[in-house]
């Protein structure tokens, strides 16, 4: 592996609890929560009927898309203001070098509502309907679908001509599509990445889906505490939606231009459980496999990690078994980092989590300061974990971690230490 180095010198958020960066960051610190009783369509007699919606949004008309604007949808409306944001905050458009920047995507299936599905199993009847269904939208579902489109939609905005990758796996998506866009640059392929992630569930399809499965909270008379990572309570966990938008860059480059950095990441894991669907082995071995890579790769010390934002979903299985893999991780070292989970406040945006969560490891470093931990009256996961306080509280050692965890057994694990 070469020595060259990866930062990160742009952030854009679009949550549940803001529609920008600082907004987003500002709500997470003061200890706020984002669910609501759901508004984009009727759930009133659905065993969940909340989540942590964006509100009040409305992707500018001014912004510079053009004809690709209908092949948006609510996700990746979200993801482009949050890139649009990002690349702002980084000034690399002043300078870019369009070959030499790159996309890394994690992305969801979209908010499908079934209306849409209908139209679509009905244009099937015959190609004479396709002029009509034109004229009414329904053959934009496809491509505002399609996993790749907003990928596509963000290069030909910005006039990006360096490699682009989509990549889901599930609520590892853009865990892991941060993590390859830091190997690519590391290995000489491109000097910048535009990467994170954007999903919504905002969709009667995909959100009927958690439904009939149980995964979600059921605590309709009081949504605000509904999302409880780590405590004895916890009943599910709460959908959330939006994107999270990184701007990755060689560091040299970035010293050069006279970047404002937030942080380097330092180390990445990546691995997969290879168990059940919807199980993690009980053991926790791809989580802790994860996590000591990414360590390792960082040629840091255990106790130089002073904060993990976990993967931590309000999931009965997940936290017992996240918590396990922690314990195995960071027990019997000299200082044991913080741990808590951001879904706590901003519900669980699936294939954006780890986008989100990592920005949030990134604004962290850049003010030492670790978010409160919201929800958690006592705990049934672990007797060793510092899983901190109600209160934001000061950030010690020089590195934060986020770690996404994907149905399917994916895991991920970023590392990311102070910039000096």
């Amino acid at each position: 592996m070469s020595k060259r180095r990866v930062c990160i010198t742009g952030i854009g958020l679009v949550s549940p609890l803001g529609l920008d960066r600082e907004s987003t960051w500002n709500a997470i610190l003061r200890g706020e929560n984002g669910a609501r009783p759901i508004s984009v369509f009727e759930a009133n007699s659905w065993p969940t009927n909340f989540s942590c919606e964006v509100k009040d949004f409305k992707l500018s008309d001014s912004f510079p898309l053009g004809e690709d604007r209908k092949y948006l949808n609510r996700a990746t409306e979200f993801g482009m203001q949050a890139a649009y944001e990002a690349l702002m905050d980084s000034r690399i458009l002043e300078g870019i070098d369009a070959e030499a920047t790159g996309i890394s995507l994690g992305v969801g299936v979209g908010a499908i509502h079934p209306e849409e599905l209908i139209a679509l199993i009905e244009s099937k009847e015959t190609f004479q309907q396709l002029p009509a269904l034109e004229k009414n939208g329904h053959s934009m579902h496809i491509l505002q679908n399609h996993p790749g489109t907003f990928a596509t939609i963000m290069a030909s905005t910005w006039g990006i001509q360096g490699p682009i990758s989509t990549i889901q796996t599930a609520c590892a998506s853009s865990g892991q599509a941060i993590g390859h866009a830091y190997k690519q640059i590391k290995r000489g392929e491109i000097d910048v990445c535009v990467t994170g992630g954007a999903d919504s569930l905002a969709g009667e399809l995909l959100f009927s889906g958690f439904c009939l499965i149980g995964a979600l909270s059921r605590r309709n008379e009081n949504p605000e505490v509904a999302s409880r990572p780590f405590d004895h309570d916890r009943d599910g966990f709460v959908a959330g939606e939006g994107a999270a938008i990184l701007i990755l860059e060689e560091l040299g480059r970035a010293k050069e231009r006279g970047a404002d950095i937030y942080g380097e990441i330092v180390g990445y894991g990546e691995t997969e459980s290879a168990y059940r669907i919807t199980d993690l082995p009980p053991d926790g071995r791809g989580i802790v496999e994860a996590m000591e890579g990414a360590i390792s790769e960082s040629e840091l010390d255990f106790s130089d990690v002073g904060y993990v934002n976990a993967h931590g979903t309000s999931t009965d299985v997940n936290d017992r078994i996240e918590a396990l893999a922690l314990d195995r991780v960071f027990s019997n070292r000299k200082v044991s980092p913080v741990v808590n989970s951001t879904k706590s406040q901003t519900g669980h945006l699936i294939s954006a989590a780890g986008a989100i969560e990592a920005s949030f490891c990134a604004l962290a470093l850049r003010d030492q300061v670790i978010p409160p931990t919201i929800n958690l009256d006592h705990t049934d996961c672990s007797n060793q974990i510092d899983f901190g306080s109600k209160t934001k509280s000061v950030l010690k050692g020089t590195a934060v971690m986020s770690n996404s965890i994907g149905f399917g057994g994916s895991n991920s694990s970023l590392v990311i230490q102070r910039w000096q």
